[in-house]
């Protein structure tokens, strides 16, 4: 093995790393207002209720 070699593992490993954290990092961030009907929010909530919640999954389709 050949420095070549550990280079390109290097390279393979890093390269998985950043596609699993891009695939399991949260889509939707805390922004201080209800994604769905933009009224003000306490910290770290996405959606004043859960019917907020239910009526952007369907408009949507995210989760």
């Amino acid at each position: 093995m050949d420095i070549f070699d550990r280079a390109q593992e290097v390279e393979e490993k890093e390269r998985a790393a950043c596609l699993d954290w891009a695939r399991n990092r949260p889509s939707m961030l805390p922004s201080g207002h209800c994604y769905n009907c933009d009224e003000d929010l306490a910290a770290g909530k996405l959606f004043c209720d859960a019917d907020c919640r239910d009526d952007y999954q369907k408009r949507t389709g995210r989760k």
